[in-house]
Parts: C-alpha cells; sequence; structure tokens
C-alpha cells in the first residue's frame, strides 16, 4: 500500500479496524515499536506516520483510546463505523458467475424528496454496479444482488423505500439480454 496518498493510511488502519485484522489494544509507551512491529509491516509505513494516522483517526472522531494504566485501547466510534460502510460501499461490486441462473433482479424505489440526496447517491450506485435504467426509479440486473442492495440500502438508510425482485420473464426482453452480453 502507498501511504503517500494522503489520508490512504488512516484509511487503511480504519478498515483494519472495522474488520477485526488489527489488534484492538496498543501499549502507546516510547518502546512500543515492537508492539506496533507487525503493523507497520502491513501497511509498510514507518512508526511515525502510523502514529500520525491513529491521531488523525481520532481527531475526527472516528476512533477513540480509553487508557487503562499503561494500556491504551483503540475503538471505533459511531462515525467511524459509519465512514467504514461508506468506504466498503467504494468497493462493492456484483459478481458474475459463469452460467446465467436465468432470472432478473428488477430493483425499484419510491424514497421521498426529503430524502434527495439518498435517492440520488442510491441512482448512482446502481449505474455504477452496472445496473440499467428502465425509468427514473427501476433498475433491473441479470446476476444475484440481495446482499448488495440490502448493503447499500443500510449505508444510505432507505431500507423502507426499497424494493428488490426477482422474475424470471420479462416479456419482449431479448434486447436486456443483448444489453447484458447473455
Amino acid at each position: 500500500m502507498s501511504a503517500n496518498k494522503k489520508g490512504e493510511l488512516a484509511k487503511q488502519i480504519l478498515l483494519a479496524f472495522g474488520s477485526g485484522l488489527m489488534l484492538t489494544t496498543a501499549i502507546l509507551l516510547p518502546g512500543s515499536a515492537v508492539m506496533f512491529a507487525p503493523l507497520l509491516k502491513k501497511f509498510k509505513v514507518r512508526k511515525q506516520s502510523f502514529v500520525r494516522s491513529l491521531k488523525v483517526l481520532k481527531r475526527d472522531r472516528l476512533i477513540d483510546f480509553r487508557e487503562c494504566g499503561n494500556v491504551c485501547k483503540i475503538t471505533i466510534t459511531d462515525k467511524g463505523k459509519k465512514k467504514i460502510l461508506f468506504y466498503n460501499l467504494d468497493d462493492l461490486k456484483i459478481k458474475t458467475p459463469k452460467k446465467w441462473d436465468r432470472i432478473w433482479r428488477i430493483v425499484t424505489f419510491d424514497i421521498p424528496e426529503k430524502k434527495r440526496p439518498a435517492r440520488d447517491a442510491l441512482r448512482s450506485k446502481l449505474n455504477e454496479l452496472g445496473f440499467y435504467q428502465l425509468n427514473k426509479s427501476v433498475f433491473i440486473h441479470p446476476y444475484h444482488c440481495l446482499d448488495e442492495i440490502q448493503f447499500i440500502e443500510e449505508v444510505f438508510n432507505v431500507g423502507v423505500y426499497v424494493n428488490y425482485i426477482e422474475v424470471n420473464k420479462i416479456e419482449g426482453g431479448d434486447w436486456l439480454k443483448e444489453k447484458f452480453g447473455l
């Protein structure tokens, strides 16, 4: 990983905390380099850069330090958990199986105007994931994506407004097969 991009190291550290890959406690003493050694190797950075990124995460209230004697427990805040969701959203992809199961997935939504930013973000994410927009609030995709749609609903907090439908036939839908290369 390149730590040259501003904030990239902090992002990777937060994601690692979120996935449980890192230690949740660290001894913050002058001789703690031994404790950080595996993490420094994982991120290919110096201790100074790692500690600076931890301080940035704390400053931005994404993580919290709780001292208990010589040990400092590092926890992810609610704000940090939400940030992790958005980072994971950036990496979201729908897997393409070797063979299509001949089922169409349709996502419909009726999100109120007061949630317009979430509605626009949902529409944008569906386009990014390769859905075809049948009309303003109806999108279609040929591959299983219920988990991905539920994740997006959670991130944007719009689950009550979104419907996921699976159908095995769309009248006159041969053009859709061509569109998706099926």
